[in-house]
């Protein structure tokens, strides 16, 4: 029943969708972060729709771009890009460790996290462009992929590093306890990425070889493009800010996204 809890406790933390089951157990803060790439698969699921929506209606590229770039921010309630720039904020203050952690915990809103978060739209916009002007149907399965692996990252980082002393995280984090769990939730997002890769393929084996080969290499430079960024965010933060966290959480998946998203683009 935890794993039941745990994902309504995930959709109801970290999605803007109405939940329609309100659960907490403070018990299943763990079975939150393993339930944490299903929320995930359930957002790419309506992004790659939105994706197919804008190509159906035939809208202007500007107006689909920006639909598609806002879209992952919105239906998380902006939760991940506030810890995006919580840590921008922190991090590039380059002030004592003391005061960066402050910092990271201060309500209010920086000059960097504003830089960032506008260079951040920028850059999405200008893959979201180039991604529906190129217009191919199977992008959307790469686009229901990207929040599945970012998740599983960042709820692997959770659960498997040294938290703050501040953190929200921090009572329950054990290493050797939560070992189970970081197999399970890599599990869970292998299991779907294999799938998602597998229909994608055969959907895009349906115009012909060509278009199955050109779908496979671009899963595989995004998967690439993803793990990097999520990783090195992830170590470079920790090693600014002095542990983990749930904002760091977000500047690790903001990042894995965004370097999703650039590498379609690219390809």
């Amino acid at each position: 029943m935890k794993t039941v809890t745990g994902f309504f406790m995930a959709w109801g933390n970290f999605c803007a969708i109405p939940c329609p089951c309100k659960k907490w157990d403070e018990k299943a803060r763990t079975h939150m972060l393993v339930m944490f790439p299903i929320i995930g698969l359930m957002m790419g699921l309506l992004w790659s729709a939105l994706f197919w929506a804008v190509l159906f209606l035939e809208l202007p590229v500007p107006v689909s771009a920006a639909l598609l770039t806002a879209y992952p921010f919105v239906v998380s309630g902006f939760i991940h890009l506030d810890g995006f720039m919580d840590c921008n904020d922190a991090i590039l203050s380059r002030r004592p460790l003391e005061e960066r952690q402050r910092i990271l915990k201060d309500s209010r809103v920086g000059a960097f996290a504003v830089i960032t978060v506008v260079l951040l739209f920028m850059m999405i916009f200008s893959g979201m462009w180039a991604i529906v002007e190129e217009g191919a149907l199977w992008i959307s399965w790469c686009l229901m992929g990207i929040p599945v692996f970012s998740r599983a990252m960042s709820a692997d980082s959770v659960m498997g590093r040294r938290p703050l002393s501040t953190s929200q995280y921090e009572p329950s984090f054990h290493p050797q306890k939560n070992r189970g769990f970081r197999i399970c939730n890599g599990a869970i997002w292998l299991l779907a990425t294999l799938l998602l890769v597998i229909a994608g393929a055969f959907a895009a084996s349906r115009v012909g070889e060509a278009g199955a080969a050109v779908f496979m290499k671009s899963a595989l430079v995004m998967i690439g493009a993803q793990f990097a960024a999520s990783l090195l965010s992830g170590i470079y933060a920790r090693k600014q800010l002095g542990g983990m966290s749930g904002d760091i959480a977000g500047f690790m998946l903001v990042w894995s996204e965004l370097a999703a998203v650039l590498a379609l683009a690219v390809i």
